[in-house]
């Protein structure tokens, strides 16, 4: 019995371990492979992805960080105005007022705050009127100053000498020596003028005498113009007579018959200069001088009774209460007629003129300086001044130099300085204002009246 249930359990265990172990797998036919489909023809479109794929982050730039430019708070700075010219020489009349002009303007811009709060000094020398002595200023100024930015001229002559190195040394010249050559000439170019050019005046003064001449012309003259140019040798004297206006004049039918000079000097004699111009057959004289210059013909034409035998006319300078320093009789100077490129002192409800006088007056200066040269210096200071502060606003305080201001002054479009007491736009390659007044004397000093309003002058510039 035992026997019998050990083989039972032994076959139990068998069965057991055969089950876990499982069957052994039956044998079949090995099944063959489906058929391999043909290549399509044309391998099918990849389509493409509705958004483009972003491009790779540029890097970020890093901002140059351009230098501060000084343009504000400049105090304790200074800023130096050359000058030079003749105050003890023929010309020292007219230096004079304009001198005192320069330094009145400059110490009221320095007591308001100076340019941005820069002091502006003032440098000066006397030349005696001579060239020679203008060139060496201008030589120990440069020498001083390697950055001398700006001068103020108040001669031809030395404008002329001086015109190639103004550019070559990039130095802004302003000018009341108002020389054609000096501003045109063909090395020049940082020579601005604060008044026109004397063939233009001589120009509008041809085109007013033209269009007028049936009211103005004498009693004895007939329907031709016929002009004798009396005036000084030198650059200044002989300034406004040149080929182009030579031209004009012939274009309208106006006849220069004499061409006479006189004596730089308080006491010349004027007599063989005019009776030469009446025995040519003139009845319009043209002088290009001041004060004792227009002065000696107005006394001569008295002298000789003749003074209602021509229309006397002359430069800016020629009316000016410089003349009536040297006339033997104020109403010798009535009736002059002159191309006038400023207001005048009798314009005395104007802003500019007002300023011009209240430095005059609070400086204490003579009479006698109240003049033309003095008006006009004012407003050069103020054009100065306009231009520095765009160009320190261009460049900044230390960059500031003669090109900086030149660039300005080129650039800056009308200018009108003091409030219009004279126009100028120096664009485009002017170097001198362009629109005047004609103005007659009809009166005492001061009865400078309009004629003509503003009028763009003719340009003659050579």
């Amino acid at each position: 019995m035992r026997k019998w249930t050990l083989i039972m359990l032994v076959a139990l265990m068998g069965l057991v371990l055969l089950a876990a172990c499982g069957s052994p797998a039956t044998p079949t036919e090995p099944t063959a492979a489906p058929p391999t489909a043909a290549p399509p023809t044309t391998a099918a479109p990849t389509a493409a992805p509705t958004t483009p794929p972003e491009a790779p982050a540029e890097p970020t730039a890093v901002p140059v960080q351009e230098p501060d430019k000084r343009t504000q708070n400049l105090e304790g700075e200074k800023i130096t105005f050359y000058h030079f010219g003749d105050l003890s020489g023929p010309y020292a009349a007219i230096t004079g007022p304009l001198v005192f002009g320069m330094e009145d303007a400059v110490k009221a811009i320095n007591e308001r705050g100076g340019i941005r709060g820069a002091t502006i000094e003032v440098r000066f020398a006397d030349t005696g009127g001579s060239i020679d002595e203008a060139v060496a200023a201008y030589d120990r100024f440069v020498g001083s100053d390697p950055n001398a930015m700006i001068m103020i001229t108040y001669g031809s002559g030395e404008v002329e000498a001086l015109a190639s190195r103004f550019a070559e040394d990039k130095i802004v010249n302003l000018s009341a020596g108002l020389s054609a050559i000096g501003f045109y000439g063909p090395e020049s170019g940082y020579t601005f003028g604060l008044g026109p050019i004397y063939p233009d005046q001589f120009g509008l003064f041809l085109d007013y005498i033209t269009a007028n001449w049936a009211t103005i012309k004498p009693a004895s003259a007939g329907d031709e113009i016929k002009l004798a140019y009396l005036s000084w040798p030198g650059a200044f004297g002989q300034g406004a007579l040149t080929p182009k206006t030579r031209a004009y004049a012939e274009s309208l039918g106006v006849q220069i018959v004499a061409e006479e000079t006189y004596d730089l000097s308080p006491t010349a004699d004027t007599t063989t200069a005019i009776l030469n111009a009446q025995a040519a057959g003139a009845n319009v004289i043209w002088t290009n001088t001041l004060a004792f210059g227009p002065a000696a013909l107005m006394n001569g034409l008295g002298a000789l009774g003749l003074k209602q035998e021509f229309v006397l006319g002359g430069c800016n300078w020629a009316m000016d209460l410089a003349t009536y320093a040297f006339v033997s009789d104020p109403s010798l100077a009535v009736g002059l007629i002159s191309p006038f490129p400023y207001l005048w002192w009798n314009n005395a409800d104007h802003p500019g003129i007002q300023y011009a006088a209240s430095l005059f007056e609070a400086n204490g200066r003579p009479a006698g300086a109240r003049n033309v040269g003095y008006l006009m210096l004012v407003t050069g200071v103020d054009i100065a001044v306009q231009a520095i502060e765009k160009a320190i606003d261009t460049v900044g305080f230390d960059n500031l130099n003669g090109e900086a201001i030149y660039n300005a002054l080129t650039t800056m479009g009308p200018i009108e300085a003091l409030n219009g007491v004279v126009r100028v736009d120096y664009a485009n390659g002017v170097r001198a204002p362009q629109q005047a007044q004609i103005r007659q004397i009809q009166g005492g000093p001061d009865a400078f009246n309009v004629l003509q309003d503003w009028t763009q002058m003719p340009d003659l510039r050579p």
